[in-house]
């Protein structure tokens, strides 16, 4: 039976784990777990409501599980030895991390909000997985869209200009919330410029000044507390799909 040892309570609905992943075949825009699917999961993992701030992986430490993300925002990240830090990803509901190599996790894994996680054992898991070929493909697709959004992030961080990166991340975060706003609504930046700036490689103060570029340009307005709308989708798509070519 699946254990709640979280610290804060979620509300109501289906918060059983799940994976969303664009597939590499022909089909749906997007797959998800199906309903028995996600029971299967739900009965080997162990539910964790966390509050901000805190680390569910330590890289190097031995990889006893992988996680799925039911609500809030983590930030995988590597500390350097000069004590600054790189963030490889975000991750967002319906992700999963535990990036092990040689059975030791190779980044940590914070979370940036209150967040409702699964841990699912790995040995329980590998088991699982075997003796469903269907999920075990959703996984496999799974993570090949991580592979894809690093080459995204290798893209953005390749880029010179910082209002250029800046732009890039709007619409990774764009394309992230789209299913859960309306368009006309402005996207959400759950984390905090020091985090954006340790994933596009660049300071606090430049994105900052990237922000403000945008908004000169009539690109984008900020929205306090933590929004930003896209004021001229067409210029912002441009700018976006311009640095993509």
């Amino acid at each position: 039976m699946k254990k709640d040892v979280g610290i804060r309570r979620g509300t109501p609905g289906d918060t059983r784990p799940s994976i969303r992943a664009v597939p590499f075949l022909q089909g749906p825009p997007v797959l998800r777990l199906t309903s028995r699917e996600r029971e299967h999961l739900a009965s080997i993992a162990t539910m964790m409501r966390v509050p901000a701030g805190t680390i569910l992986c330590h890289a190097g430490h031995e990889a006893r599980a992988l996680f799925s993300v039911t609500s809030g925002t983590l930030a995988s990240y590597r500390e350097r030895r000069d004590g600054t830090r790189k963030v490889f990803a975000f991750l967002f509901a319906e992700d999963l991390f535990g990036l092990a190599r040689r059975g030791h996790y190779v980044n940590s894994v914070k979370a940036i909000t209150p967040a409702t996680v699964y841990r699912m054992p790995l040995d329980t898991l590998a088991a699982l997985l075997t003796r469903d070929g269907t999920l075990q493909f959703r996984f496999l697709c799974k993570v090949t869209q991580v592979l894809r959004d690093a080459q995204r992030q290798a893209l953005m961080t390749a880029v010179r200009d910082p209002v250029e990166r800046v732009a890039l991340f709007l619409a990774m975060l764009d394309e992230v919330q789209g299913e859960r706003r309306e368009p006309t609504e402005p996207v959400h930046i759950p984390m905090t410029r020091q985090d954006v700036a340790d994933y596009l490689n660049l300071t606090s103060g430049s994105i900052r000044a990237a922000v403000d570029a945008l908004e000169d340009r009539g690109i984008v307005r900020r929205i306090p507390p933590d929004g930003i709308a896209i004021t001229d989708r067409k210029g912002f798509d441009a700018l976006v799909d311009g640095d993509a070519d």
